[in-house]
């Protein structure tokens, strides 16, 4: 169940980065050294960290605790 929660997490994330990217484009000083250019890379990267890592992440923990039942 929770895997599950966490893919639809990172489908949030991705969806905000859907969203946030038009929005940048409108922007007339891209050129200019601002942090909300890089948001949609980080929101990227975090949807990836957490459909992989935190994924494993729990079903390690699930392996862990029906092996301790």
């Amino acid at each position: 169940m929770d895997c599950a929660t966490l893919v639809q997490v990172a489908a949030c994330l991705r969806g905000t980065v859907g969203q946030i990217t038009p929005l940048l484009e409108t922007l007339y000083f891209r050129a200019a050294p601002l942090a909300v250019l890089d948001c949609c890379a980080t929101l990227e990267a975090l949807a990836q960290e957490v459909e992989q890592d935190d994924v494993q992440t729990i079903t390690e923990r699930g392996r862990e605790q029906l092996q301790v039942l």
